[in-house]
């Protein structure tokens, strides 16, 4: 908990004074709370000794009424101050945990699941949250009723009567914590098989249309109700340590009270207390077991507190091992060149890539092909700085690439990945997340180049078309030449192109390349495919085998070589009569 208030500094220094505030507002309701028992007593007190009269009693029921409306107002101003600045301080936290996902490399990424990130992002920052609002209110209100309420029954009665039914209380809050402290092991298996739920229903929500597709519904919601037992599962060590030492605290308390009553009555038949007095410090007795309880609660949730800034604190502290380090600007370029490049991602056994050496040049259009997994994307993601070098470099105009801004290096290309994401909204707002600025004509030509205007003709409410969760409006083609149409409305020095035509047919793919080749002269293009129809104009072909280039050369080149390429081609031409529009396998 000290950690988290120590990093929170800035909002407490910032909020001080509503902080100050509510911390007035707590120390009134604490002095009201007591009064009633204080009014109750000296009401039995009048009784019992026959001095009760009608403006007495009428005095104490309007200090009992105004006490209530006084309490009320203070509550209403306390939450209402506690509830804003605590809506204030999620929102912050929530910001700075994704500014520091938007800060992190692909190699961060490979390492946590989205169930993980998103379950740290909910569960763990609101107990973060909860800090700095509620538990540092019941932490301070319970200290402070502890406080009043003790002062209040040694003005009431005499001490011995106070030590002789409190005793057992510190002595039981001790054992108390001692069990607590074991319990966060169990706190802690529960965080990951939470995480674990939480990827599993994610998995579920996004693969919806394939688990109906394979008629694997049965199978899924069996995965997934193992999921939510097993969190049951782990939940259920925690309910049965609530369950047995909850009441275990009323068996306390009544105790002590039981203690109260015996020796109070002894004291009062003794002349030592009056019946007011002892009915009064019975109040008090009862109320001192709720901020007793409330510090048990407090030591409980300081477990969740040191499991959830664990695993928030892990993901802010992190660095990217991606840095901008001398962040020379970078605008154009006329050479990019890998030399001896190779990489190994930390969960392999071997080298995705090795030795890689090439260059692209301002204006060349050049293809990569090669067997599934043989690193080409590996290669565009070094260009894309993801991943630091391992080995060798990669230099832009003769410096080496990492000396210059990553988002001067990204703001370079266009890039369209296997996996296309699109975003919920319209048509219009998913190619402008490529470029905000662009103009309607810019827009309008980015469409034109991905051979997307001919479904926007379709469309019912044209560029305003709601795509859908993840595009699922959307054929598999129409996603591809949306995400393609958001790459080129910046008009990128290099359009990257990953694997991004194997759903559009093979008229539209050649619509789709004349297209690159009219509207992006001495414009780099760089095309990763397994049909070999989309790149054999690149002036130079890659063939990527096994982490390495096996072949290079024009398209002429490559079949005349007999290689590795030759025999696709010939299959791919073979297979499609001679159109090489069919993906190799």
């Amino acid at each position: 908990m000290i950690e988290v208030l120590i990093r929170l500094k800035y909002f407490f220094i910032r909020e001080w004074k509503s902080y100050v505030f509510m911390a007035f507002i707590l120390t009134i309701i604490s002095i009201l709370a007591l009064l009633p028992a204080t009014i109750i007593g000296a009401f039995i007190n009048a009784i019992s000794t026959s001095t009760l009269t009608t403006q007495f009693f009428q005095f104490l029921l309007i200090s009992l009424a105004a006490i209530a409306i006084l309490r009320y107002v203070c509550s209403w101003a306390y939450h209402m101050v506690a509830n804003i600045r605590g809506q204030e301080l999620s929102y912050e936290l929530r910001e700075q945990y994704l500014m520091k996902l938007f800060e992190m490399d692909s190699a961060f990424f490979e390492k946590y699941s989205k169930g993980e990130l998103m379950s740290r992002m909910t569960v763990d920052l609101e107990i973060l949250k909860n800090v700095a609002t509620t538990l540092i209110r019941d932490l301070f209100i319970n200290v402070l009723a502890i406080i009043t309420l003790l002062i209040a029954m040694l003005l009431t009665v005499n001490i011995q009567l106070v030590l002789a039914s409190v005793f057992i209380v510190p002595i039981m809050i001790l054992y108390l914590n001692k069990k607590l402290f074991k319990m966060r092991k169990y706190y802690e298996t529960h965080r990951k098989i939470y995480a674990e739920m939480t990827e599993s229903i994610l998995e579920s929500v996004e693969g919806a249309e394939v688990i109906k597709a394979y008629v694997q519904e049965e199978n899924d919601a069996k995965k997934m109700k193992d999921a939510i037992n097993a969190d049951i599962e782990s939940w259920k060590y925690i309910v049965k340590f609530e369950v047995i030492f909850g009441p275990l605290f009323d068996f306390v308390m009544a105790f002590a009270t039981f203690i109260a009553f015996a020796l109070g009555t002894y004291q009062v038949v003794t002349s030592q207390i009056t019946i007011g007095q002892l009915i009064t410090f019975t109040m008090y007795l009862g109320m001192f077991a709720q901020p007793i309880i409330g510090m048990s609660n407090i030591y409980n949730q300081l477990n969740q507190v040191r499991i959830a800034e664990q695993r928030v604190f892990e993901i802010l502290d992190a660095e990217p091992e991606v840095k901008n380090t001398e962040a020379k600007e970078v605008l154009t370029f006329d050479e990019i060149i890998f030399s001896n490049v190779s990489f190994q991602y930390p969960f392999d056994e071997r080298k995705v890539i090795n030795n890689i050496n090439f260059s692209i040049k301002k204006g060349e259009n050049i293809g990569i092909v090669g067997p599934t997994g043989a690193g080409k994307s590996t290669i565009i993601r070094h260009l894309l700085r993801e991943f630091n070098i391992q080995e060798g470099k990669v230099e832009l105009d003769g410096k080496e690439i990492s000396t210059f801004k990553i988002d001067d290096i990204r703001n370079l290309v266009g890039y369209v990945p296997q996996a296309h994401m699109l975003f919920r909204g319209d048509v219009n707002e998913n190619i402008m997340v490529g470029y905000e600025q662009a103009s309607f004509i810019e827009v309008e030509q980015a469409i034109k180049i991905a051979d997307f205007a001919k479904d926007i003709a379709y469309m019912p409410d044209g560029l305003k078309t709601s795509v859908g969760e993840f595009g699922s409006g959307l054929s598999g083609g129409q996603k591809q030449r949306l995400s393609i149409a958001r790459a080129l409305v910046k008009n990128p020095e290099i359009l990257i192109l990953d694997d991004s035509l194997s759903a559009v047919d093979a008229t539209t793919e050649q619509t789709i390349i004349q297209q690159l080749e009219t509207f992006r002269q001495n414009k780099t293009n760089i095309i990763i495919a397994h049909r070999f129809s989309a790149i054999k104009d690149a002036d130079i072909i890659l063939v990527i085998e096994k982490g390495a280039i096996s072949e290079r050369g024009t398209h002429e080149e490559l079949v005349a070589n007999n290689g590795w390429y030759a025999a696709q081609y010939r299959y791919q031409n073979d297979q499609s009569g001679g159109e090489n529009d069919v993906d190799s396998l």
